[in-house]
């Protein structure tokens, strides 16, 4: 197979969050394995506290949500590694990650470590708690587009919920905001088919601070006339919204999430 083939089919299976240097992460996976027993007692701990929760607190079938399988995933703790980049992610008001698991759907939770998580690209990640938010990475790549009603009803479920998505080969950029369950703020941009898919909302605060004002309004709109969204523009407004996925600007201990299938 020819190098760029290789190189071609290595960018999709490899994953979303290329650009985040996963290399340094897994450096540091190394350098801490050393405390991989006190990694186990955190796993068993976490394991009573999802395995504790009562099944009136799950899908209301009656049926509690399953275990946590610690051995399928990497069980020594780091720090946030960055990703955002060719990646789609939820970010919600939550008091615990157990929480969104079970509000969001997400099926077969294991404890897992943050670069296994993210960049292991076994599955949706979801954070700890970050700030009063839990982050949900690799979940709802193109739900603007194909089930948008599914967000609005997810939406419900929180007190506040931020939908990103970006992709640079298709020029694919969103951002939304819902607060109380109603959208606040929505925008989202697809390059590739030169369609406005949402734009919703009174332009916030922050997109103003960070010069997001004259943005296409629609796929009728004269593109000479409007600027356009890049892959930049949804990490810097994400960042300004609730958390930076890059940890750019604010720095976390170590800590577990858990590594969960896509429902």
């Amino acid at each position: 197979m020819p190098n760029f083939f290789k190189e071609l089919v290595k960018a999709f299976t490899d994953g979303m969050g290329l650009n985040a240097e996963p290399k340094s992460a897994d450096k540091a996976n190394a350098a801490s394995a050393k405390s991989s027993a006190g990694a186990s007692s955190w796993s068993s701990a976490a394991n009573s506290a999802l395995s504790g929760i009562s099944a009136s607190q799950s899908d209301g079938t009656g049926n509690a949500p399953p275990r946590i399988n610690v051995s399928a995933a990497q069980v020594v703790p780091d720090k946030p590694v960055p990703f955002g980049y060719k990646n789609s992610w939820l970010c919600v008001k939550a008091s615990s990650p157990e929480e969104v698991i079970e509000k969001v759907g997400l099926k077969n939770p294991r404890v897992c470590n943050w670069n296994d998580g993210v960049y292991g690209n076994r599955g949706v990640f979801v954070s700890p708690v970050l700030d009063g938010y839990v982050l949900v990475a690799a979940w709802g790549t193109d739900i603007l587009d194909t089930d948008p009603a599914r967000l609005d009803e997810l939406a419900k479920k929180f007190s506040e919920l931020q939908f990103f998505s970006t992709h640079r080969v298709v020029e694919y950029h969103a951002w939304v905001r819902y607060v109380g369950g109603e959208m606040v703020r929505g925008y989202g941009y697809c390059g590739d088919t030169g369609e406005v898919l949402l734009n919703k909302g009174a332009v916030t605060s922050e997109e103003t601070e960070l010069g997001l004002t004259n943005l296409l309004p629609d796929s009728e709109a004269d593109w000479d006339d409007y600027d356009f969204p890049d892959e930049q523009n949804v990490l810097d407004v994400a960042a300004a919204w609730g958390i930076d996925t890059l940890f750019q600007r604010k720095t976390y201990p170590k800590s577990m999430g858990f590594l969960c299938d896509y429902n």
